[in-house]
């Protein structure tokens, strides 16, 4: 019986954790792709093609210009890879490094 109710308890958790996962009514911050991913943060950066976007790395966004860069954190980024289309929402402040820097309210993938 404590299995079936741990169970339940996870599967609910679960649930409401995907199920409520919808995008702000608000326009996205940036629409980019993946650069770098690991489970803490994403670096997106729009103004580059996908096959640069799986070929770049953190120092060489620094030497680009004309392209607009974030490292975003505070989501659940075991979805994501480098490479990926992405659009980012952030309601909060913005620092203003390059790449920039925030925490991500929500990232979708954009499949073309």
């Amino acid at each position: 019986m404590k299995k079936v109710l741990i169970l339940i308890g996870v599967v609910l958790i679960f649930f409401i954790f995907f199920y409520f996962d919808n995008p702000p009514e608000f326009e996205p911050y940036i629409e980019g792709y993946v650069v770098e991913a690991d489970i803490n943060r994403l670096l997106v950066v729009s103004g580059i093609s996908e096959e640069q976007a799986e070929n770049m790395n953190q120092k060489e966004v620094v030497n680009l210009s004309n392209v607009e860069a974030i490292w975003v954190s505070k989501y659940n980024f075991f979805r994501f890879r480098e490479g990926q289309k992405v659009r980012v929402w952030i309601s909060g402040s913005v620092a203003e490094s390059f790449p920039a820097q925030a925490k991500a309210d929500y990232v979708e993938i954009v499949r073309d």
